[in-house]
């Protein structure tokens, strides 16, 4: 059984950037040694993979660079990256579909797809929970639901899985009842490839534009067996402030 991991680290960062003298990735910010930043750690975590695949975009010769300079040959060696040019015009689902894209186009199958957004920060032992699931995953954190900053998952009276965010990090809102609220800890297990790829092509490019969500909450809602996994130690990485909250020895 084939594995892939797909992480997305194309957008500007611009509010993470904002107390830095420049502009940099936020992926590949360090304030003490190379290693420690949030690629580095991601894609270690995912070592054991057959795939890793690195969605790239903004200042995306830079994280190349790094790539090349620091992380193990082993890990390069199974890794592609993929270039969003339009990562200034389109939302996040475009980068997701790059990325499944080039899966979807090699010539390897695989069975497992683990995708997980670029700016996240999380333990070794909760992302070997995702692993080992036989069952599709979603994440969950314990951080409360606040709009400036969370995608929110909802579930529906049929127990189906919805997630709502706002790109303005101004309100959210929930249209219809609901049986239960979580703040996402994006971070995705696709157990069925070949699904997720139909779904992904049936809905057309154009509907990749916005957010991945749209994407995610289409694969999720007719899912039979979905297993949700608490990340006990996780941080979204918005600002500096809350890059100085990680420990990379841990």
């Amino acid at each position: 059984m084939k594995k892939a991991f797909i992480t997305t680290a194309a957008g500007m960062a611009t509010r993470f950037s904002a107390s830095l003298p420049a502009p940099v990735p936020k992926c590949i910010y360090t304030d003490n040694k190379p290693e420690n930043t949030l690629l580095y750690r991601l894609v270690s975590l995912a070592e054991d993979f057959d795939r890793i695949v690195i969605v790239t975009g903004f200042m995306e010769d830079n994280i190349k660079e790094y790539a090349e300079k620091y992380l193990p040959k082993e890990i390069l060696d199974k890794t592609v990256f993929v270039s969003n040019e339009q990562y200034a015009q389109y939302g996040s689902g475009w980068s997701l579909y790059l990325g499944l894209k080039a899966l979807e186009n090699s010539d390897e199958k695989y069975d497992d797809i683990i995708f997980a957004e670029g700016d996240l920060y999380f333990s070794r032992e909760d992302f070997e929970k995702i692993c080992i699931s036989r069952n599709d995953v979603i994440t969950v954190n314990n951080e409360p639901i606040e709009a400036k900053k969370a995608v929110a998952l909802y579930f529906d009276t049929d127990s189906r899985p919805h997630y709502i965010y706002d790109t303005h990090h101004g309100t959210l809102e929930i249209n219809e009842p609901f049986t239960g609220i979580y703040n996402s800890a994006q971070i995705w297990k696709f157990r069925d490839a070949d699904k997720i790829f139909r779904i992904m092509n049936e809905m057309g490019e154009k509907a990749h534009q916005g957010t991945n969500l749209v994407l995610i909450n289409h694969y999720y809602r007719d899912c039979e067996n979905i297993e949700i996994i608490r990340m006990n130690t996780w941080v979204n990485c918005n600002t500096t402030e809350d890059f100085k909250k990680l420990d990379f020895n841990y």
